[in-house]
């Protein structure tokens, strides 16, 4: 008995609801924090920016990067542009991780109930 679930496209769907939930959070965040600026909201910015810095800082793309701020080469859009896709590329990452693993422990099950003993 096979069972046939689409695990990627499972994987990928669920990337993308978390990838869309994450930009709006972070959108609304911004937004509250250029609108009112309660003291509050600094921390959830730092919070929501904190996971991509270290994802850089990981593969050595930080300090580049924090130069071309200092130097006036990338403005603060810039930098938000390639938080968000850093953070959106990091769970598509381990979406597709997370799916292949789930398609491999089914195949791997399928296979052993199908196996005479």
């Amino acid at each position: 008995m096979s069972s046939n679930v689409p695990v990627f496209k499972i994987s990928v769907t669920n990337a993308s609801i978390l990838s869309g939930l994450y930009l709006l959070i972070a959108v609304l965040v911004e937004l509250v924090r250029r609108a009112w600026n309660p003291r509050w909201i600094e921390r959830v910015s730092l919070s929501l920016e904190a996971f991509p810095a270290r994802t850089l800082e990981l593969f050595g793309l930080f300090e580049p990067l924090r130069r071309a701020w200092v130097e006036e080469r990338i403005g603060p859009l810039g930098v938000r542009f390639i938080y968000g896709l850093t953070t959106v590329t990091v769970i598509f990452t381990l979406g597709m991780a997370v799916g292949a693993m789930m398609w491999i422990i089914s195949r791997v099950a399928a296979k052993s109930s199908t196996t005479p003993k």
